[in-house]
């Protein structure tokens, strides 16, 4: 397994995703770790990884020789992150060492450089197809991330495309996504589906929990697509629903809270968390779950783990878009305006049977496609095709 990151804590999409996925594979076979150690986490602190791979190769670089390589690359025709990720020292054990491993699995673009032109089995995990979420972001985005988004947005696309050439066997979460790529080109690919799967501690979660009159949105904060949609929720839809309801709450949970996440609890009614050992408490309690997406890709594993939950979720169109299989009604709400938004919460807060009918539907669409048991399976057989 190869990631930019290393995946613990299971903070974030991209690293539950290769946590899981690498638990999957470690049921058959013999699974090592290369990742970069961008937070210098220390050995003791990763056990939880000595349970599921056979060797841990981690590359130490912190945040700041990560932005300096980025700047190295800044001019490059790759992405940027590309780029960034991209260290010498990690291409040599991986040339010198390739050849011990029946497959190498890469996880996102950022590690596709390293093995696209080694003589090796090999698949490239996509996760999203990020090229669309640049591209949200670019339209709202300002000043630094403005810039850095134009940038990126040029390159991401065609590198996409271009290694679309390189591998094997293409994963990637939501058939939205594999629309998209392979609208934009005529070369066959082999890309398959492998959505995002929920927690085993999501769906084993005891369900007589008493809910409070809150809204809880839940996300890694410093994740662009989340501060946005906690800032426009916030702001824009908050604000109408306290004026019918003066009680209620909106709880933003999750790490890393940028500056403009922290300033919203200045709001009244908003609550920052921040980190919480437990995040499912505070889905378990809101008698509304958001998930005001307005940019990025894939499928949004928080709306996932709201369902395993039974909780009625409210999201937009760009949010429920990769759930395959999902109604509008029936297994959440969407709601596309803040005033929409604002009506269909207020109407699910006074409407208790409602909010049960639809979050037992979204428990059995869960149960039904995106339990890593089912994932798993699929993932598997996928495998054993290419070695």
């Amino acid at each position: 397994m190869l990631s930019s990151r290393i995946p613990y804590p299971l903070v974030g999409g991209d690293r539950k995703r290769v946590y899981h996925i690498s638990k999957i594979l470690a049921t058959r076979y013999h699974v090592d770790l290369l990742a970069i150690n961008e937070n210098r986490a220390k050995r003791e602190e990763l056990k939880a990884l000595d349970e599921i791979f056979d060797n841990l190769i981690l590359f130490d670089f912190n945040l700041t020789i990560l932005k300096a390589n980025a700047l190295k690359n800044f001019f490059s025709r790759k992405p940027i992150q590309v780029g960034g990720y991209y260290f010498k020292t990690v291409q040599k054990w991986i040339d010198k060492h390739f050849k011990e491993y029946d497959l190498v699995y890469c996880n996102h673009i950022r590690t596709a450089e390293y093995t696209r032109r080694l003589p090796c089995k090999k698949v490239l995990d996509f996760h999203d197809a990020i090229s669309v979420n640049y591209k949200d972001a670019l339209r709202k985005a300002k000043g630094f991330w403005k810039v850095f988004y134009f940038i990126e947005d040029k390159g991401l696309l065609p590198y996409e495309l271009e290694v679309l050439q390189d591998f094997d066997k293409y994963f990637i979460t939501s058939q939205a996504d594999k629309d998209y790529l392979l609208a934009n080109t005529s070369m066959p690919a082999d890309i398959k589906v492998i959505p995002m799967g929920v927690d085993e501690n999501a769906l084993r979660r005891n369900q007589n929990v008493e809910e409070k009159n809150w809204i809880v949105f839940l996300g890694k904060m410093n994740y662009y697509p989340n501060e946005d949609a906690a800032v426009y929720f916030a702001r824009q839809v908050f604000s109408l629903l306290r004026s019918k309801l003066k009680d209620v709450k909106f709880i933003i949970v999750g790490a890393y809270p940028t500056r403009r996440v922290q300033a919203l609890s200045k709001i009244p009614g908003v609550e920052i968390t921040g980190f919480v050992d437990d995040p499912y408490e505070y889905l378990e309690r809101a008698k509304v779950v958001v998930a005001p997406i307005r940019l990025g890709a894939g499928i949004q594993n928080k709306i996932l783990e709201a369902m395993a939950l039974r909780k009625p979720v409210v999201t937009t169109s760009k949010g429920a878009r990769g759930i395959a299989g999902g109604e509008d009604g029936k297994h959440f709400v969407v709601a596309d305006s803040p005033e929409e938004m604002a009506e269909k919460i207020l109407a699910l807060l006074n409407a208790p049977e409602r909010r049960r009918v639809i979050g037992q539907n979204a428990r059995a669409l869960i149960e039904e496609k995106y339990t890593w048991d089912v994932i798993g399976a699929k993932l598997l057989a996928e495998i054993e095709k290419i070695i």
